[in-house]
């Protein structure tokens, strides 16, 4: 479609240069839209009817992020290779979801392009892992791999910082501790996801992990305060179905009684402890998933060998997609995710 700055009879006037406004396999993702319950109406009216709110992006990947004002969608913007493995993806990746909605990869709802002067920039509009009406008080960006797996001193510096794999294992050395049900629930659809991730030859990808402290009464009050008004800016419920962690791990009908209580808004946050048996919710969603082997064996293929040499090489991030996915899972089942043993 073409938008000019005039507006026509499709289109309306606007105050910035004429544009196209490419879209991507409607019909695939009205396909994945539909498998989620996302009416077409709440959906043009979650991402036109308020301006997006930036995020800051703690990746290398020079990505700008966008989330819409009810909190339901994360809009990123993606590079071109990244948007043809998406198209090549969407097959294999639409049966595995039509079997299987309760997983933790990320859930694709659209792909766009703007042309504007001789520019094209891609978008992908896909769901929000972690809510911003509760605050995260941790934010880990994890991928089972030590080389160099720390946050850097800028991304320290900011107000919501995202740490990662050695930050992880300096704070919460002895893990997060969950009932032996949830604890079984959330190792398998990891396995599952990363079984899937691997068959498409995918690597690279993080799991993203907020946690939200539930026992400390200031932090408490301030979740509170920010929970009231964005539910107020919220178009009734949650639009999305599957789309909370809670539901992303398990069958319907069964919630975290054992840690929350009936007070709590636990925006479908997973119930666990820490090692010092303080109350936790927590959010995540696998992240990245966009890289193929193939993309990345090039680039990282020389980086690779000459690191392996300097430092062991199975710490190193970039491996072939089992090695990756093996590793990944290890590091998620015995250093972060562990069961709370013999007692309730």
């Amino acid at each position: 479609v073409f938008v000019f700055s005039e507006g026509s009879n499709l289109t309306p006037a606007h105050h910035y240069p004429d544009f196209r406004f490419k879209t991507y396999a409607p019909l695939a993702f009205r396909y994945f839209r539909e498998l989620f319950g996302i009416k077409p109406d709440d959906y043009l009216y979650s991402i036109c009817s308020e301006p997006l709110i930036e995020l800051s992006n703690p990746g290398a990947s020079g990505s700008l992020f966008f989330v819409t004002s009810d909190d339901e969608f994360i809009i990123k913007t993606v590079q071109h290779k990244e948007a043809e493995f998406l198209q090549k993806l969407l097959p294999g990746y639409y049966m595995n979801l039509n079997q299987n909605p309760r997983t933790l990869l990320p859930k694709f709802y659209g792909l766009y392009c703007v042309q504007s002067g001789g520019i094209n920039i891609r978008i992908v509009v896909m769901n929000n892992v972690l809510p911003r009406a509760l605050k995260m008080h941790f934010t880990y960006d994890l991928k089972g791999s030590t080389y160099k797996r720390r946050a850097s001193r800028k991304e320290r510096e900011k107000s919501n910082p995202t740490f990662k794999d050695l930050d992880f294992l300096q704070d919460m050395h002895e893990g997060l501790y969950f009932d032996s049900e949830t604890h079984s629930a959330l190792m398998k659809t990891l396995q599952r996801d990363c079984r899937v991730l691997e068959s498409f030859k995918i690597m690279d990808y993080s799991l993203l992990l907020g946690i939200h402290v539930l026992n400390s009464n200031m932090k408490e009050k301030e979740g509170e305060s920010s929970q009231s008004t964005s539910d107020a800016k919220r178009p009734g419920g949650q639009k999305v179905l599957y789309s909370t962690a809670m539901e992303s791990i398990q069958g319907p009908g069964k919630s975290g009684d054992s840690v929350t209580t009936e007070t709590t808004n636990t925006m479908g946050g997973i119930p666990a402890k820490s090692h010092k048996g303080e109350k936790l919710l927590l959010f995540m969603g696998i992240i990245d998933i966009l890289q193929s082997y193939r993309q990345v064996e090039l680039m990282k293929k020389l980086e690779h060998s000459w690191k392996a040499l300097v430092y062991d090489g199975d710490t190193v991030s970039v491996h072939r997609p089992s090695f990756y996915a093996d590793r990944f899972l290890k590091f998620m089942s015995t250093r972060v995710f562990k069961k709370v043993q013999g007692k309730k």
